[in-house]
C-alpha cells in the first residue's frame, strides 16, 4: 500500500489523517488481505454511553485497519482505500505494476 497516495486519497474526501492514523493503517493493512471492498461497520464503544466508534474492515475480515469515532472520517478512509485497491488493479492489469 502506498502511504502517499492514501493521504492524497483521504484529503479528496475532505478529510485528513493523523501521522499516528497513517501509521496505524500501514501496520493492519497486510494483516487484511482480500478481495472484497472495504466497509465501515458500528460498533459500541465501553468507555460511554451510547458512544460510537467506527472501524474499516473488509468483509471477511474482523480485523480493522482503521478505528474512528467519526462516521465521516472512517467513510473517507474506506473511499479511499477502495479507489487505491481499484489503482492498483488497473496498473496491474495494464502492464505497468
Amino acid at each position: 500500500m502506498r502511504i502517499e497516495t492514501l493521504r492524497a486519497l483521504v484529503e479528496l474526501q475532505g478529510e485528513q489523517l493523523t501521522e499516528e492514523e497513517l501509521s496505524y493503517l500501514g501496520k493492519q493493512y497486510p494483516r487484511c488481505p482480500g478481495r472484497e471492498s472495504w466497509d465501515v461497520r458500528e460498533y459500541a464503544r465501553n468507555i460511554a454511553d451510547g458512544a460510537r466508534e467506527y472501524r474499516v474492515i473488509r468483509c471477511s475480515s474482523g480485523q480493522d485497519v482503521y478505528r474512528s469515532v467519526g462516521r465521516d472520517r472512517a467513510t473517507a478512509v474506506r473511499t479511499a482505500l477502495n479507489e487505491l485497491e481499484a489503482q492498483e488493479k488497473a496498473a496491474l492489469l495494464s502492464g505497468a505494476g
